[in-house]
């Protein structure tokens, strides 16, 4: 979930980058240099999501797209909005792990009571053969 966020987030300061540069008097060095390190840690971030500082990162990289807005007014809404998707994205992605490992922990038992129910059967009938075959 977390990098289905930061994916689209890097598409949508691309967006919001090349709209900036025209709609605001900053210059477009200004408006990369703001917008530009914050693609390319969300796109970084994607693929280090397997270490757990990598979402204290994520956090960090909200934080500075809404302190982004003191240059570019218009981050503050952007930046406020990533930083509540990022917030339901680790809260529906622990929810997903957690039932996830409670389904994987019921199939497991699944199995192993069925294997305990096999072992007696398989005796059973092994039980059933071995007089057959001595006469």
């Amino acid at each position: 979930m977390a990098a289905s966020v930061l994916c689209f987030e890097v598409l949508v300061i691309l967006f919001f980058a090349l709209v900036a540069m025209k709609l605001s008097d900053l210059s477009p060095g200004t408006v990369w240099a703001i917008c530009g390190p914050g693609m390319v840690v969300a796109a970084l971030l994607c693929g280090m999501l397997r270490k757990p500082w990598a979402y204290s990162l994520g956090w960090v990289l909200q934080g500075a797209l809404v302190v982004a807005g003191f240059v570019i007014t218009d981050m503050f809404f952007v930046g406020a909005c990533f930083a509540l998707l990022w917030y339901w994205a680790l809260k529906a992605g622990r929810q997903i792990d957690t039932e996830k490992a409670a389904a994987y922990a019921a199939y497991e038992a699944a199995q192993a009571a069925q294997a305990v129910e096999e072992v007696p059967a398989q005796a059973e009938a092994s039980a059933a053969q071995a007089p057959a075959a001595s006469s």
